[in-house]
């Protein structure tokens, strides 16, 4: 597995991952600020990166607007997902309130699985995580190896390090595009009937599934 230096950046790390795989290589965003980050810094190394959103069809109208923000602004090439059933067919099978009654069983369908399919045609999957976003993160490696239908799936995660200060130091230095909800009290947008203003100032995704022991939609332990 690769090794970095302590000084590598960002960019150095996005640069190692595109030589190294190529055209099978892809961002994924929701729109965060440190995707937004990510995105920017993947441009300048290779314009025209490939973005995968995943939408989930609960997402704000905000967050969906972002899409055009961000192509408008950044020189990458962002492709929309769907899961396989709609809302209206989930609510038949599942029941309206999947999202409260069983939150993990929606964020398969509705997240995990699309990106299920997106990975089934990629060697490598480049994430905005950080290790200062709370506690489920603070141990992140930078490259991780994983397997996937018994093949083998490389996550790059070149942004470990950043601290949400340098985060949105980046984004207004350069007058990047970000989701409004941020200035309301939102540190993490997920799905809206699951997003709340984060509950503690120390931890961005306090917010998110409020009243369940959930920290992680799944997407990044799934695998």
């Amino acid at each position: 597995m690769m090794a970095f230096a302590k000084n590598d950046t960002a960019q150095d790390v996005l640069a190692w991952a595109f030589e190294e795989f190529g055209e099978r290589i892809a961002l994924s965003s929701a729109f965060g600020p440190s995707g937004i980050v990510l995105m920017h810094l993947a441009a300048h190394v290779r314009p025209q990166t490939k973005v995968f959103f995943i939408d989930t069809g609960f997402h704000f109208a905000e967050t969906t607007a972002m899409v055009g923000r961000i192509q408008a602004r950044i020189n990458v090439q962002i492709q929309v997902l769907q899961p396989k059933l709609n809302i209206e067919e989930q609510n038949h099978r599942y029941g309206n309130d999947l999202y409260i009654l069983q939150p993990d069983t929606c964020c398969a369908i509705r997240k995990v699985e699309p990106t299920s399919r997106m990975l089934s045609g990629l060697d490598a999957w480049v994430t905005a995580l950080r290790r200062d976003q709370g506690p489920t993160r603070a141990h992140l490696p930078m490259v991780e190896k994983k397997t996937m239908d018994g093949r083998t799936v490389t996550k790059v995660n070149p942004m470990i390090h950043w601290t949400k200060a340098e985060v949105w130091r980046h984004i207004l230095e350069n007058d990047l595009p970000y989701n409004p909800l941020h200035d309301r009290g939102y540190p993490s947008v997920g799905c809206a009937p699951c997003t709340r203003p984060a509950t503690d100032p120390n931890d961005e995704r306090s917010g998110r599934w409020t009243g369940h022991q959930k920290t992680e939609c799944g997407l990044h332990t799934f695998l």
